[in-house]
C-alpha cells in the first residue's frame, strides 16, 4: 500500500512542458537540446521532434519550473517559447503519416501547403 501513494504521489508532481525551438534545423541541435535540458536533474524525460521543431520535458515540479527549462534553451543559443502543453501519456506524438501528421495542436506548417491543394 504504502509503494502505491509512492507511486501516485510521484506522478502528481510531474509535469510537462512542450517548447517550439524555432532554430532546432539539425540532428546535432536536436541532441544539443536533449543533452542541455538533461543536464537540469528534474528532468525526466526529453523527447525531440526534429521535424515539428518541438521538444516534450517532463520534469518534478518541486525542482525546476518551465521558465528555468527554457532559460537553459536560451542559455544553449536556442530560441525557444512554450506552447501547448504535452499530453500526460505518451508526450509529443509524430505518426509519421502525411495524412495524420500532428505536432500538438500548433502544427509545423510542414504540410500545410499539400493539404490546402
Amino acid at each position: 500500500m504504502m509503494m502505491f501513494a509512492a507511486m501516485f504521489t510521484m506522478n502528481l508532481l510531474a509535469e510537462n512542458v512542450k517548447f517550439k525551438v524555432s532554430n532546432m534545423h539539425c540532428e546535432n541541435c536536436a541532441k544539443h537540446v536533449e543533452k542541455a535540458l538533461k543536464t537540469n536533474e528534474a528532468v525526466s524525460q526529453v523527447k525531440v521532434n526534429l521535424e515539428c521543431q518541438t521538444v516534450c520535458v517532463s520534469y518534478d515540479v518541486q525542482k525546476t519550473n518551465n521558465e528555468a527549462l527554457k532559460q537553459i534553451l536560451t542559455d544553449a543559443k536556442f530560441e525557444a517559447e512554450i506552447v501547448k502543453q504535452c499530453a500526460k501519456e505518451g508526450g509529443c506524438k509524430h505518426e509519421g503519416k502525411e495524412e495524420k501528421h500532428e505536432c500538438g495542436g500548433e502544427g509545423c506548417g510542414k504540410h500545410q501547403e499539400k493539404t490546402q491543394e
